[in-house]
């Protein structure tokens, strides 16, 4: 029997974890169970919030046994009590700004903001993409209001994510990078997602937090190994003690990262479930 009891597991999502399609995939399922029993830990890193997760993971405060980085660091939350640990705001009267800028700059690119528990959508730019994520605007749980009617007095706003066609984004990343600079992170989480969060919060700042979280509670420190494929998880790999990637990341990503796995679409998790319990030998 493996004992991964010194091993955390922080895994991005999208294009990583799930299959196509936002699959769940067996063999991924199987090995994360193994990886249990054995003592380890596992959680999710992503730019979803928790209830983007709970939709495609309706298990997920079962399946994941260590606090979730959610919002790209900007909101840690224990799944299995649905409750927030930690959380990074941004400035939410820079925030509307970059939101009026981009409004301005480009009429095809839509624009959302993560509240933590929905999203706060432009009305004013319901492209497909944000369709795709909101469905309905008119039976959305979340706000979908135009930009004159986002409040920000006492806003708690953790990411704001941009949405279009990867042209049309990067035709608005440099203005927004040049006229808010330090204020915001900012990175591609796919072609076709430009996101930002507050400087200084990634998600390697929620890898840290739940380390050490889970190093206080075990009285030991923990081996930390993160898994990602796009521009948002840089930060996580290059924090983590054993940086892995699917065979579908981007070339930035695959070229800091020590472990190589199969597709994402072939259960990249269960794939490095295999190399870690083969090292263990």
């Amino acid at each position: 029997m493996f004992d991964f009891s010194h091993y955390l597991i922080v895994t991005d999502l999208d294009g990583t974890f799930f299959g196509k399609g936002a699959r769940l995939v067996e063999e991924n399922l199987t090995a994360m169970e193994r990886f249990k029993a054995a003592g380890g830990h596992i959680t999710a890193g992503t730019g979803r919030i928790p209830a983007n997760i709970r939709k495609d993971i309706p298990i997920c405060g079962e399946l994941f046994n260590a606090p979730a980085v959610t919002a790209n660091g900007a909101f840690i939350y224990d799944l299995a009590a649905d409750v927030c640990l930690h959380s990074t705001p941004m400035d939410a009267e820079a925030t509307l700004a970059a939101a009026r800028l981009v409004e301005e700059l480009n009429p095809n690119v839509g624009m959302r903001v993560s509240t933590g528990q929905y999203f706060l959508v432009n009305r004013n730019r319901l492209n497909d993409a944000i369709l795709r994520d909101i469905g309905d605007p008119d039976t959305y749980a979340g706000e979908v209001l135009p930009l004159n009617e986002w409040r920000t007095e006492g806003a708690s706003w953790y990411k704001m994510v941009f949405r279009g066609e990867y042209e049309d984004l990067l035709s608005v990343r440099p203005a927004v990078e040049a006229a808010f600079g330090d204020t915001f992170e900012y990175s591609n989480s796919s072609p076709r997602f430009f996101e930002l969060q507050k400087k200084g919060c990634t998600k390697a700042t929620g890898l840290r937090f739940v380390a050490d979280r889970l190093a206080e509670a075990l009285g030991h420190p923990v081996v930390t190994v993160a898994v990602g494929d796009q521009e948002n998880d840089l930060p996580m790999l290059l924090a983590a003690e054993i940086a892995a990637c699917p065979a579908n990341a981007v070339e930035a990503v695959k070229s800091v990262c020590s472990m190589h796995l199969c597709h994402h679409d072939e259960g990249c998790i269960a794939d490095l479930m295999k190399k870690l319990e083969k090292e263990a030998f």
